[in-house]
Order: structure tokens, then C-alpha cells, then sequence
């Protein structure tokens, strides 16, 4: 997969963190059901990746940040995960999310998080944030290098 990013730099994380570029958004649903399989089969998917740059280090050429909504064709599946209570669902408010995925985000959203179902997702290969609309089970990710638990990693290219 190739993932590319324009020329200027916009501040999303505070110091920490800087974007290059705005985010170019694609609707390749194989993509990220290569890398969140637990989401089965998507009936939609918005996203875009970008090029971080720290000011502790410079990025490598692998270093992508992958921010996106997803709709399953299975909403009852994304539900369930909402509702089950070892998984600690709280509301939580999307943060520094881009513009161009923020405009098709669900209207009236009722967002929430889990640090466990982060894990579950992520199985700790990287890092990742899961937010689930409580109301119409579309799925907003915000993750770091994002690759598959159960296979061969995808390839993340920049250019």
C-alpha cells in the first residue's frame, strides 16, 4: 500500500507530534480490512495516512499514521463489543482528528473507548485508539504503523 502526504506541516498533538501535509483520503476498504479483521467485511471505509514527524527524532520510512472511520457490514458484531462489560466502554471524545476524515464522521456521534478493546485490536504490536458511535457502530481509528496480528504484515510505504 502506498500512502502519500503533501508539502506543509499542520500541529495536531502538541509538541510531541507534527503532521507533513494534509491527509489525501481513500475509500480502499481491502486495505484496512487487511490490517482490523475483527471488523469482518466493510460495507464503507474513509482514511488516510500520514507522515508524523517528531522533534525527538526523524520518522523512518515506515512510520505512518493511519486515521480513518469504518462501517462493518455487521453492526451487531461492533455493538457487541460496546456492550460487553469485561471490555470497559467509557465516553470519550475524539481528539486531533483531520479535517478530511472529521467531515464523514456520523452526525451526533456518541463516542466511546476502551483501552482493553485498544489491545485487542492492536494485540500490542502498536499503538492504536478504537473509538466506537455507540449509535450507528461506525468505527473511528487512529493508529501508529497499524499491522495485522494474525499474519504477514502489510506494507506501508510513504512517497
Amino acid at each position: 500500500m502506498t500512502l502519500a502526504s503533501c508539502g506543509s506541516e499542520t500541529d495536531t498533538d502538541g509538541p510531541a507530534h507534527r503532521l507533513v501535509g494534509q491527509c489525501t483520503v481513500r475509500q480502499d476498504v481491502d486495505q484496512i480490512t487487511a490490517r482490523f479483521p475483527e471488523f469482518r467485511e466493510l460495507e464503507y471505509t474513509s482514511w488516510c495516512g500520514i507522515t508524523p514527524k517528531s522533534e525527538s527524532r526523524v520518522p523512518g520510512p515506515t512510520d505512518v499514521r493511519l486515521v480513518g472511520v469504518l462501517n462493518s457490514m455487521d453492526d451487531a458484531a461492533v455493538r457487541k463489543y460496546v456492550e460487553d462489560p469485561a471490555l470497559s466502554f467509557k465516553p470519550l471524545a475524539p481528539r486531533d482528528v483531520p479535517s478530511e476524515i472529521a467531515k464523514v464522521l456520523p452526525e451526533g456521534a456518541q463516542w466511546m473507548a476502551s483501552e482493553q478493546f485498544d489491545k485487542l485490536i492492536t494485540g500490542d504490536l502498536y499503538s492504536g485508539t478504537f473509538y466506537v458511535d455507540k449509535k450507528s457502530a461506525h468505527v473511528l481509528f487512529d493508529c501508529m504503523n497499524p499491522i495485522r496480528r494474525d499474519g504477514p504484515a502489510p506494507t506501508l510505504t510513504t512517497g
